[in-house]
């Protein structure tokens, strides 16, 4: 009885809304996945499936109520640098084990960590791969035929070569499509009725049409024949050896899809007031991309501009997704005839357009007048990847990245004196305290500890203790309340220090240790006993001072 309430009230509230969204996303979604296929090196009809079983499921079993799954501009490129080196068995094995990697990054609850990359990293690769879209497509927009190349020095030789041949009518076809979609948004919203209406959708038809009657009289590339049935299932060859050359390539896709998606997944949470879950969303897109290839699909993950038309056309459930993904089902099934005559003019606009979208020019803008380390990151990042490999880009962007967390994580220990703590410091009173007493002046040294004391920073502090540290004091304290962490390292090398202070009659006292930061050190049990046997750590570094006062006095 709930569940017919349920779905009467489902049909009476949502339904219009969400059949609405869900048509218009698919109009937008239909050229969007032929292109995308078209710029990957594959058959369009690979394309069209992935939009299908990937933003039926997506929408179904994902971690973000609106999010739409297909093949994006981001995965492009890897699957032509896939596709060039290992064929299409090669690009159906490396998607599938991208997403068994998705699906495991999902199962270990790590979702929110993958969020949790650096701007310049992630600004340097979709900047990259717009560019390497828009220059990809060049030969489309020209209506000349070359074949698809991994790198750009290659393209531009061919295209160099086959000028000559530039057809017209589609160099006008792709100006067309651009200037429509740059111009008509902006005039439809300004007419109530027209407001829904999607710029691509105009150009679509009108270009369509055209090549439909006069493709045959100007010479234009069309799409082609595109099958009208349903997507078969279709194991794929578990070749050991490509496995192994395939790994790469996979978790780059894994990495950059699973990027991809839940950054998607925040954009529609800011837009529709949600919460996504980044676990269940990097699980249903692992299993997106185990299915697909057994259905002739390529590398998919979630889209934003699609998410974003699906959210602003009035989607209420889960659910426009799954009708968007049957409507692009219905039109392969009964209007692939006519999708044919699609102009390949016409995608290389949209896609030049929307590779441009892909240079985010304010966020690159920020970045280069922030920091130079990351601006070096960022121009690292674009570089390679518009002229190298894709997968050496995105492993050296890591690398890189890893480096300046590293170099920024070892420039904030600090090592300071007592002496030198100035009046403005939270500390200023143990140093009064010190200065103020005779007795204490002459036999104590606080140095006051700050930022994570790890392994990176050991040659700092090493140096520090050289530098500052005045080894003739009796008894020193080491004040850690601003240190976050330690690690095994830094707990051996706080060990030897005491031991080497303790052979010569002097004391180290450790005080102010956060609970995790006492636990982890009280791991070393050579530390640890010895910590007990000669009481030298104290909750605070007040209560260490009284404790030597009272001592020294009895001396």
């Amino acid at each position: 009885m709930k569940h017919g309430l349920s779905l009467k009230n489902y049909f009476a509230k949502d339904f219009t809304s969400d059949l609405k969204a869900g048509f218009i996303t698919a109009v937008v979604a239909l050229p969007l996945a032929i292109g995308f296929a078209i710029a990957s090196g594959v058959h369009p009809v690979m394309g069209l499936y992935t939009a299908v079983i990937a933003g039926f499921l997506g929408s179904l079993i994902g971690g973000s109520k609106f999010s739409i799954t297909g093949p994006t501009g981001a995965m492009t490129v890897l699957i032509l640098s896939t596709l060039n080196k290992y064929g299409i068995e090669g690009i159906l094995l490396a998607g599938l084990l991208a997403g068994i990697m998705q699906f495991l990054l999902g199962v270990v609850k790590v979702g929110k960590f993958v969020k949790f990359i650096p701007l310049p990293i992630i600004s340097g690769f979709t900047a990259g791969i717009g560019v390497l879209i828009f220059i990809g497509q060049i030969p489309n927009s020209l209506g000349i035929k070359i074949q698809s190349h991994e790198f750009v020095g290659d393209t531009f030789k061919e295209i160099a070569g086959s000028i000559s041949s530039t057809n017209m009518t589609a160099v006008l076809i792709t100006l067309l499509t651009f200037a429509i979609l740059m111009l008509l948004p902006k005039f439809f919203s300004r007419i109530k009725f027209l407001k829904a209406v999607p710029a691509s959708i105009i150009a679509l038809i009108l270009t369509t049409v055209f090549a439909y009657f006069y493709a045959s009289k100007t010479g234009i590339p069309t799409v082609g024949e595109i099958p009208s049935s349903l997507p078969s299932f279709k194991p794929v060859n578990f070749d050991w050896q490509l496995v192994k050359d395939i790994l790469p390539a996979s978790f780059t896709i894994a990495l950059l899809g699973s990027i991809e998606a839940l950054m998607c997944a925040v954009v529609s949470d800011g837009m529709t007031g949600t919460r996504h879950n980044s676990n269940r969303e990097l699980i249903a897109q692992g299993i997106v991309n185990m299915i697909v290839p057994f259905f002739g699909g390529i590398p998919a993950t979630a889209a934003v501009a699609r998410t974003a038309v699906n959210i602003r056309e009035g989607a209420r459930t889960r659910i426009a997704g799954m009708i968007h993904a049957v409507i692009l089902l219905l039109t392969i099934l009964f209007f692939a005839p006519v999708a044919q005559y699609i102009p390949k003019s016409f995608l290389a606009g949209m896609l030049m357009f929307v590779s441009l979208k892909m240079i985010n020019v304010r966020e690159i803008w920020t970045i280069l007048h922030l920091s130079k380390s990351e601006t070096l990151g960022l121009l690292i990042t674009l570089s390679l990847t518009v002229l190298t490999d894709l997968v050496f880009a995105v492993e050296v962007g890591f690398v890189f990245a890893v480096i300046l967390v590293f170099i920024r994580l070892i420039n904030m220990i600090q090592v300071t004196h007592h002496e030198d703590i100035d009046s403005s410091h939270s500390k200023i009173h143990l140093s009064q305290t010190i200065q103020n007493d005779k007795t204490l002046n002459k036999n104590v040294a606080i140095y006051i500890l700050q930022g994570p004391f790890f392994f990176g920073a050991m040659n700092v502090f090493d140096s520090k203790v050289s530098e500052q540290i005045d080894t003739t004091m009796p008894h020193i304290i080491i004040d850690m309340e601003d240190v976050p962490f330690v690690d095994s390292t830094a707990a051996f090398r706080l060990l030897e220090f005491i031991h080497k202070r303790s052979k010569t009659g002097k004391k180290v006292y450790l005080t102010c240790m956060k609970p995790d930061v006492k636990k982890r050190l009280l791991k070393n049990q050579e530390l640890k006993e010895f910590i007990h046997s000669n009481n030298t750590i104290f909750p605070d570094s007040i209560s260490a001072i009284n404790y030597l006062k009272i001592h020294l006095e009895k001396e």
